[in-house]
């Protein structure tokens, strides 16, 4: 996500200065050697000083570890966002040091199973609905976040960050944990991975996704995807039954009303 908001900033009309922090520290000469930073440093302290907008794009976890390092080197007017798929937590943490008046929060709906800055590409953003999550919609920060986003070629849209949690269990948290169980039925047959078709391959493409960062989302993820996937787990009974039971009229009955 944020090498890819990097190499974008950089391909765009107004090329914006662009100082970049990674505890990796070859993602930060990647960064540099291919142009998509101007600057780069270790302390992210320093990345921020000065700072117009301030875009936090590392897992959620330590975005919430980050805001309180972050709280007192920013400036008085800069705008603060992240791209944390979980909203809750960032707004409690972002609360608890003072920061309502500059944070937006960000959750571009973009990407893949891929991360690294190796993965990133300047057109990720390009026709990407993005969530926005705000303490005041209509203040600056607000505007000038939407405006940023445009700017990118990506479709901003405000969302309550508790309505924002309970929308991703469903859209976003329970796709890949079905991934991850349907690769562990498939691992469990002793099906090969080149023995897949198009529909398997798309169907587990989420199941190679990082552990580490599914584990900071699952680990905050609302109590909605509990019930998702135990919904999940009935209609798959049900639907065996009726494979069992050889009913194709009812088969096609349930196909026809997905």
């Amino acid at each position: 996500m944020g090498g890819s908001l990097a190499r974008a900033l950089a391909a765009h009309p107004s090329r914006p200065r662009r100082v970049g922090w990674s505890p990796v520290a070859v993602e930060r000469e990647e960064a540099l050697e291919t142009g998509a930073l101007d600057d780069a440093t270790d302390r992210p302290e320093e990345a921020v000083d000065g700072a117009d907008l301030v875009v936090i794009a590392i897992p959620m976890e330590a975005t919430c570890r980050l805001i309180p390092r972050l709280a007192d080197a920013l400036e008085v007017d800069t705008v603060l966002t992240d791209v944390a798929s979980l909203k809750v937590p960032v707004r409690d943490v972002v609360r608890s040091v003072g920061l309502e008046a500059a944070w937006v929060g960000s959750h571009p709906m973009c990407g893949s199973e891929a991360s690294g800055f190796a993965a990133s590409r300047a057109d990720l953003y390009e026709g990407a609905g993005v969530y926005l999550v705000s303490y005041a919609p209509a203040d600056s920060p607000t505007v000038r976040i939407t405006r940023f986003w445009r700017a990118l070629g990506a479709v901003p849209r405000l969302i309550d960050a508790r309505d924002h949690d309970d929308l991703m269990a469903a859209v976003s948290h329970l796709p890949q944990v079905t991934a991850n169980l349907l690769g562990r039925v498939l691992e469990g047959a002793e099906v090969r991975a080149d023995a897949l078709g198009p529909a398997g391959r798309e169907m587990t493409r989420l199941a190679s996704s990082s552990p580490t960062i599914w584990k900071d989302i699952l680990a905050h993820s609302p109590p909605e995807l509990a019930r998702h996937l135990r919904t999940l787990a009935r209609c798959a009974s049900d639907y065996a039954d009726l494979v069992e039971k050889r009913d194709v009229d009812a088969l096609a009955e349930w196909m026809e009303g997905t």
